[in-house]
């Protein structure tokens, strides 16, 4: 790949393809400067959605969608930030909010009867919703399978997310197939087939799908992330560092690789301090929004000095973590242990 293959991309293909934080400096002076720019205001808010600035990213679209309602994409994405301000949201807020993403949803699908993007969505709402605010698991079978019948690459694909949430995991994985079927290089069913077989421990899979991935797009840190923990996991750090380098070569910006690595040494607690070096390197920038966030960074942190024996750097670590983010269980149980020690 090109070193400047990144820095060639629009702003949409970089919201696309997942670099957010690049989208954000590209975007944000021309919202300044044209802010009746409805598609760089939808755009603007995709890429803030993404690295957790959700109180502007709604700002941001309710511009957008107040410049021009008749863009479905727009209310699609109005619903998708909204949902995610209800999952912190208290309780009356909540019911609030669910309401402004059925509307939003309902309004995307009345605009544009096909949109993949707003299916989906309502789709995921009636699993999720609970029946007095209109949910229904049989309904959103149903629009699944609609989906697929209108899009069947992507139809699959949502599908398959569906059988996510509903926890069948061998649907799961028959429906990514299915998809890939039909088109081997759809990154979103090639990423998702990678993380499951990575979750249920096929690393021989994971491998396969990880190369698949960084073949489909070479431009995205997730496929060389997970060949580095790979590869990190079976001691081979000559190659999991390769990899590292490799996508840092062409995108400085997002250093998960070097973060996969780190984790992986603190599992098999070896190249602790190598870890120690990339964890607090990954720590002193910005995280790409669809990577592990600042919390998770010194959540791994914790544990490196724990497995070191430095127990009050292991507590700073852990409490910085939790500070981040309260909802993070794991490194509260980690904390849990290490001042019982």
């Amino acid at each position: 790949m090109a070193p400047d293959a990144i820095a060639r991309l629009s702003p949409a293909e970089l919201v696309e393809s997942g670099h957010f934080l690049e989208a954000v400096q590209l975007l944000e002076p021309v919202v300044r400067a044209h802010p009746e720019n409805g598609q760089a205001l939808w755009l603007l808010s995709r890429a803030k959605s993404w690295i957790g600035d959700l109180d502007e990213a709604f700002k941001l679209i309710d511009a957008a969608v107040a410049l021009d309602e008749n863009i479905a994409a727009y209310h699609v994405q109005a619903a998708a930030v909204a949902g995610r301000l209800a999952q912190k949201a208290n309780m009356l807020k909540q019911l609030s909010l669910a309401r402004r993403v059925k509307k939003e949803l309902d309004d995307a699908v009345r605009l544009d009867p096909r949109n993949s993007d707003a299916q989906y969505g309502l789709m995921l709402y009636y699993f999720a919703a609970p029946s007095l605010l209109g949910g229904d698991k049989t309904k959103a079978k149903t629009t699944g399978e609609e989906l697929a019948k209108n899009n069947p690459v992507a139809g699959l694909f949502y599908q398959g997310r569906l059988a996510h949430e509903m926890k069948d995991a061998a649907q799961e994985e028959a429906l990514y197939k299915q998809s890939l079927l039909l088109d081997p290089l759809y990154y979103d069913a090639v990423e998702a087939l990678m993380n499951f077989y990575l979750e249920a421990r096929d690393f021989r899979k994971t491998e396969t799908w990880a190369c698949q991935a960084v073949h489909a797009d070479p431009t995205r840190s997730q496929g060389w992330s997970v060949l580095a923990k790979l590869w990190a996991y079976d001691g081979s750090w000559t190659e999991a560092i390769w990899a590292a380098k490799q996508y840092e070569s062409f995108n400085p910006t997002d250093l998960a690789p070097w973060f996969a690595i780190a984790s992986a040494a603190i599992e098999r607690g070896e190249q602790l301090p190598l870890a120690e070096q990339y964890l607090t390197r990954y720590l002193s920038q910005p995280a790409e929004g669809n990577q592990p966030g600042h919390a998770m960074g010194h959540w791994q942190l914790g544990l490196l000095y724990e497995r070191l024996g430095r127990k009050a750097n292991a507590v700073t670590e852990l409490q910085a973590a939790i500070k981040l983010d309260p909802s993070l269980d794991s490194a509260k149980a980690d904390l849990k242990r290490v001042n019982a020690k």
